[in-house]
């Protein structure tokens, strides 16, 4: 007959000691947890990644909006300047230079009048903002 307390001992020997077990199962799910926080880590650095994205996205087109919507105005502001010219000197043809307004922004308005058809004169004006150009065409009957 075989003696079973030599068995159980030499199978903890072959097999690593109860203490070893728990000891390499505790350190691959150490391993596995490690894991489980890097794939989140990477999950949440792409979602924060897509937020600035989509924040910078917005940002750049307020900033167009806002250049196009300025332009606009400056070209009305060049049409206004050419009417001034005109109520000065109803015979007056010819350019406005380059203006900027306001002073130092470096976005600038201009304006052309030329005769047009009977009585009428032809005023374009154009807005320069930030890259952005608009041109505004206004058509005056003067009267005599």
């Amino acid at each position: 007959m075989k003696n079973p307390i030599r068995k159980s001992v030499l199978n903890n020997r072959l097999a690593g000691s109860p203490e070893r077990r728990r000891a390499s199962s505790a350190r691959s799910r150490r391993g596995m947890s490690l894991l489980v926080c890097l794939f989140i880590l990477s999950i949440v650095s792409l979602l924060v990644l897509g937020m600035l994205d989509s924040a910078t996205l917005n940002l750049s087109t307020a900033r167009n909006t806002a250049d196009y919507e300025r332009a606009a105005y400056l070209a009305g502001a060049g049409v206004h300047h050419a009417l001034a010219e005109l109520e000065q000197n109803k015979n007056w043809r010819g350019v406005i230079p380059s203006t900027e307004f306001p002073s130092g922004s470096g976005r600038t308005y201009s304006a052309t009048i030329v005769d047009g058809a009977a009585n009428e004169v032809i005023i374009t004006g154009i807005g320069l903002s930030g890259g952005v150009a608009r041109s505004l065409q206004v058509t005056v009957e003067i009267g005599g």
